[in-house]
């Protein structure tokens, strides 16, 4: 399937019917995709004990001592998953069936509970997955039987209840004759940490063409589901409905059809209209990308709207990336939403034209940071002079002499984090340019910001649940930092190191975009 390196299908238009199915069958959701990118083979083995002092070809490297009472964290290292659990200093490898693969490491809102992917894939293309279920610590890992295909919605943000979708499978003619398999998820179950599993919703299969679950996102209190479910011929249409999870009648929220126009997606017509849903927050109601005329998931920038009541008009807020590699929209309490915002003609390009975006309920517009896309430090990615005699080349401390990603809002909706780097016009994106991330601290009350100093080359920071670390990523490492204090490193490495080696020498073939938020999930007390 799809690696670190590897390019997104959904950037790939459709053939009709048989190129529409294959589609179909690869929008899966991006977890199985990049822990099937990283397969390895390994056992139903699961290790306790405490860290490792120096990494190994088969534990990682990992700093017990640092982490502290700094709560539960989840890794994938190597394709292998791990659990370190804090407050007793362990460090436990979980269980995986031989020839799967690891993904979507997921803790319970209450810290208790840890969830996971494993996956496979057949000559065929079909993917196998299932869906196991542990203590935070790692231990009791379990697979939750009776699952055809589970794929993860995640917990609740209120109870001890996970959401999966489910999926049906069957055999299909593509157009050029060669044979697959069609995967399609079609139901929605809730499950319970001791494997319970209640179906909330299950749509009936189409014979005349691909029709099922797009996806699904939590209501802010835990209570509902809103699905996206497109429908084949003879209806053509996409629907996003709200299942209360007590089994109460749904809600339609927005529907349209082929051939319909939606304004500032497709004014005049849209065609096979996808709504894939972003998420859903208090006073902003359910925010949902748009494709359309032929695409899956667009690699280039995407029109993001949001729904603020069950058949309002959809509004657009911005235009971001939305092919889940990478974070394009964060939403806090208090009504906090930040988006990373794609400018004209930069779309996929990672190191072009991003700029980190905070969003207004009252006007539902979004605005950028102040001096989200100025860079004022070397750009260690400019080659000069033959780049920099280029006209469009941006000067330092000019607008656009950078970019702005990876938004991160604190548990209380007071501060935003976020990334910041140069810009570059770079074919491949060098591992330089992920080593001269900065990391700044944007205040929404006195829309002040500050540079952490001390920290660089900071890809997706995650905060503490008292707002006063950050957990990221540099360099394939994981390291934990306090807003004014140094660093320390807790695990080393994420990715195999065959395949890190491969963004120092060749850069990153897809636009600069890794996916980091597949690799691991951070419980803080």
């Amino acid at each position: 399937m799809y690696g670190l390196l590897d390019d997104w299908p959904g950037e790939r238009r459709r053939r009709r019917h048989g190129g529409r199915a294959r589609r179909r069958r690869l929008r899966r959701g991006f977890f199985v995709a990049i822990a099937l990118g990283v397969a390895v083979l390994v056992c139903l083995v699961a290790e306790g004990g405490n860290a490792g002092a120096a990494e190994n070809t088969g534990r990682p490297f990992v700093d017990v001592k640092a982490f502290g009472d700094d709560g539960e964290l989840a890794f994938i290292s190597r394709g292998l998953l791990w659990a370190l659990d804090g407050a007793t200093g362990s460090l436990r490898r979980l269980p995986v069936p031989r020839a799967f693969s690891p993904a979507a490491p997921t803790f319970s809102r209450d810290g208790r509970w840890l969830a996971y992917l494993v996956s496979r894939a057949s000559n065929e293309g079909a993917v196998t997955s299932q869906l196991w279920i542990a203590h935070a610590d790692g231990s009791d890992a379990h697979s939750v039987k009776r699952l055809a295909v589970p794929g993860l919605i995640g917990w609740s943000p209120s109870t001890d209840v996970l959401a999966v979708t489910s999926d049906t499978q069957r055999p299909i003619v593509y157009t050029d004759g060669t044979k697959g398999v069609l995967q399609q998820p079609t139901g929605l179950q809730l499950v319970t940490p001791n494997g319970a599993v209640r179906r909330l919703l299950a749509l009936p299969a189409s014979a005349r063409g691909p029709s099922g679950i797009e996806n699904a996102v939590w209501s802010p209190n835990g209570r509902a589901i809103a699905v996206s479910a497109f429908h084949g011929v003879p209806r053509n249409g996409t629907v996003v409905r709200v299942y209360p999870i007590d089994g109460a009648a749904p809600t339609t929220w927005f529907s349209a059809t082929s051939r319909q126009p939606l304004p500032d997606a497709c004014p005049r017509v849209c065609n096979e209209v996808i709504t894939y849903l972003a998420g859903w927050w208090p006073h902003w109601g359910i925010a949902f990308w748009v494709f359309a005329d032929g695409m899956t998931h667009n690699s280039d920038s995407t029109p993001l709207e949001v729904l603020t009541a069950p058949r309002a008009a959809p509004r657009l807020i911005a235009q971001t990336l939305s092919d889940g590699t990478t974070d394009a929209v964060a939403g806090g309490t208090n009504s906090a939403l930040a988006v990373v915002a794609s400018s004209a003609n930069t779309g996929r390009v990672y190191t072009q034209g991003k700029t980190v975006e905070n969003c207004a309920t009252r006007t539902l517009t979004c605005a950028p940071l102040p001096g989200a896309s100025i860079w004022a430090g070397a750009n260690p990615t400019a080659r000069c002079p033959a780049v920099c005699r280029q006209p469009h080349t941006p000067r330092r401390r000019a607008p656009d002499s950078g970019v702005s990603l990876d938004p991160a809002w604190s548990p209380d909706g007071a501060l935003l984090a976020y990334v910041k780097a140069p810009s570059t016009i770079e074919a491949q994106v060098p591992a330089a340019w992920y080593g001269a991330h900065e990391l700044f601290i944007w205040n929404r009350e006195t829309n002040a910001t500050r540079k952490i100093a001390d920290v660089a080359g900071i890809s997706l920071p995650t905060w503490s649940h008292n707002s006063k670390q950050l957990l990221y990523v540099s360099d394939d490492d994981l390291w934990l930092a306090p807003l004014d204090g140094k660093p320390v490193e807790i695990e080393y490495p994420l990715f195999p190191t065959r395949e890190w080696q491969a963004v120092a020498t060749n850069g990153l073939s897809f636009f600069g975009q890794i996916h980091w938020a597949g690799q691991f999930n951070w419980w803080s007390p």
